[in-house]
């Protein structure tokens, strides 16, 4: 890892605010990434199926 990458790490209060951040950012990504309230690999089944019939 490079030095600056260990001291982001080091710094407790950016680590502490990234945790608090994480479950809304992932949330919103996994919002941005859904069809139809599918996700992932259920998107690309359903995409795969379609294409199928």
């Amino acid at each position: 890892m490079s030095s600056h990458l260990v001291e982001i790490f080091k710094d407790k209060k950016l680590v502490e605010k990234v945790a608090r951040r994480l479950p809304h950012l992932f949330q919103l990504a996994e919002s941005e990434s859904s069809r139809a309230g599918k996700t992932g690999m259920e998107v690309g089944s359903a995409c795969g199926r379609e294409r199928k019939h």
